[in-house]
């Protein structure tokens, strides 16, 4: 692509962010990690993460799971964090299911 189009392509998405629809209000509380199966309207992301980041996630992970977490995977965690960043900035009620 070249830098002339990436920079349009660049401009466009900022005018459709600026002129979108706000997100509407949660009806009810997400849970960041329900059930295989139970999520059909996820959108898969790839993140690159520094080395020990994941590392230290995955001894997270570790650690929860000897306490018997069932949520202990570098994407359940990534998940929770994710939600709880934006509770935070929406000041909206935490629901955790381990």
């Amino acid at each position: 692509m070249s830098p002339k189009s990436t920079k349009a392509r660049l401009h466009q998405l900022a005018t459709d962010l600026r002129t979108a629809a706000p997100a509407p209000e949660p009806r009810a509380p997400r849970t960041p990690n329900p059930a295989r199966g139970l999520r059909g309207d996820f959108q898969k992301v790839t993140i690159t993460l520094p080395m020990d980041m994941l590392r230290d996630l995955r001894l997270l992970g570790l650690a929860r799971r000897a306490e018997g977490a069932k949520s202990t995977g570098v994407s359940e965690l990534v998940r929770e964090a994710i939600d709880d960043l934006l509770e935070r900035a929406h000041d909206t009620p935490t629901s955790r299911t381990s």
